[in-house]
């Protein structure tokens, strides 16, 4: 038997369930608040050439909003019996659900290219996508009878690394040693030395970079003897790059300079040849270049007669090329007109359409910051891309071997 205060009490328990279930939203009502997923099917007919595929989704306006495949393999699609297909999730590049809308599906097959590597400019320690790549030098010393320098490395550190100079390579090196600086002379030589950077000579003799006189701008490098005699100088022209840093060998008279201006950093190798004695402190020296390597200075660049120059000059190259690609067959019309361009990712260098659809690596270099596309020919790109230390030039050749196809209208609900 129920009491009447117990059934009051169950009776308002009641009213209050009844009252959350009216303000709850039932789970049907939940799940119709969450939109069902999106799952558009995509198939087309691939056109008759062998190559890897790369479809964009574009809008209604012709933007690319979404790369669906970049450089796949035909494994990467549902083979069916006449034709590929895949699905599209209704999201952009980013992964967000784009609106409503009538979208389109089209792409590109991309046969057998050649891309070879041309050449590097505006560093000379760079001849190789292999290997350290540095922007700067900062200092120089003999290590081992091996020239040993601190650079800025790309990507961004500092480091240093080892020039062979027997055979010639660069490599990077890890290292404690202590590379040349800037250090007082030795007080026997002369007491109005500005000096820049000494480092220890043949027999105990010490070159010196100082000011041609107390306070000048001009430098030039001198040598001195163990007890502090003048015996030589190397004269460096106002407008040449000026020295910052010397290392030399203690076995013969062979210096090597670390010289630079704003247009260039340079080291220069230097064998003495012969001393002329034009009277007291006038012994001038007569030199051999062994070898020289340079770092130009390029913030920025362009394309002149398929070389590239300094900075942006007027009249380069357009950032678009115009290419034909083969006729589709199976869309029975002529061959199709397509405005190409360069890009680069965190990946490395692509070539690309116009609207932004990745269609073949170039190369995989980082730290790209740079690209820049020419015509080579008829059938030919030159792509020229620089990652802050060196341009390096590809040409891409065959690009006829290009077909496009349509998938057709979407409709996003």
């Amino acid at each position: 038997m129920t009491t009447k205060s117990g059934t009051s009490t169950l009776l308002a328990a009641l009213l209050c369930l009844n009252a959350f279930a009216q303000e709850s939203p039932s789970p049907s009502a939940t799940a119709a608040a969450t939109p069902p997923p999106r799952n558009i099917r995509i198939s087309f007919v691939p056109p008759p050439l062998d190559g890897t595929i790369s479809l964009g989704i574009y809008d209604a306006k012709g933007k690319l909003v979404r790369v669906l495949f970049r450089e796949a393999d035909i494994n990467e699609f549902t083979i069916g019996n006449d034709a590929l297909s895949t699905s599209w999730d209704g999201k952009d590049d980013a992964g967000e659900n784009v609106p409503p809308g009538k979208y389109s599906a089209h792409g590109f097959i991309v046969g057998d290219l050649k891309i070879e590597g041309v050449g590097f400019f505006f560093n000379d320690w760079i001849s190789a996508a292999e290997g350290p790549r540095f922007s700067r030098i900062q200092s120089l010393s003999l290590h081992d009878n091996d020239l040993l320098l601190g650079v800025d490395l790309v990507p961004p550190g500092e480091g240093h690394v080892l020039y062979d100079l027997t055979d010639k390579t660069v490599r990077l090196k890890d290292t404690d040693t202590e590379t040349s600086k800037a250090t007082a002379p030795p007080a026997t030589t002369s007491g109005n030395l500005e000096a820049i950077a000494t480092a220890p000579g043949r027999e105990g003799s010490r070159w010196v970079i100082d000011r041609t006189e107390k306070g000048a701008s001009a430098l030039e490098v001198k040598q001195f003897s163990a007890n502090g005699e003048f015996l030589r100088r190397l004269p460096i022209l106002p407008d040449e790059p000026q020295p910052r840093a010397i290392a030399a060998f203690t076995t013969e008279d062979k210096i090597y300079l670390l010289e630079e201006d704003a247009a260039r950093q340079r080291i220069r190798a230097l064998s003495l040849a012969a001393t002329k004695t034009e009277g007291p402190e006038k012994a001038v020296s007569e030199w051999k270049v062994d070898f020289e390597k340079s770092i130009v200075a390029h913030k920025d660049f362009s394309v002149v007669d398929g070389k590239p120059v300094v900075s942006a000059a007027e009249g380069g190259p357009p950032e678009k090329v115009k290419l034909k690609l083969q006729a589709n067959p199976l869309l029975n019309d002529d061959r199709v007109t397509v405005e190409m361009m360069a890009g680069f990712d965190a990946d490395g260098s692509f070539l690309k359409t116009a609207d932004g659809l990745p269609l073949c690596t170039i190369s995989e270099t980082q730290e790209l910051r740079r690209a820049l596309l020419c015509l080579h020919g008829s059938n030919a790109l030159d792509v020229f891309q620089d990652d802050g230390a060196v341009v390096e030039q590809f040409r891409v050749t065959g690009v006829e071997q290009m077909m496009s196809f349509d998938c057709g209208g979407l409709e996003l609900k």
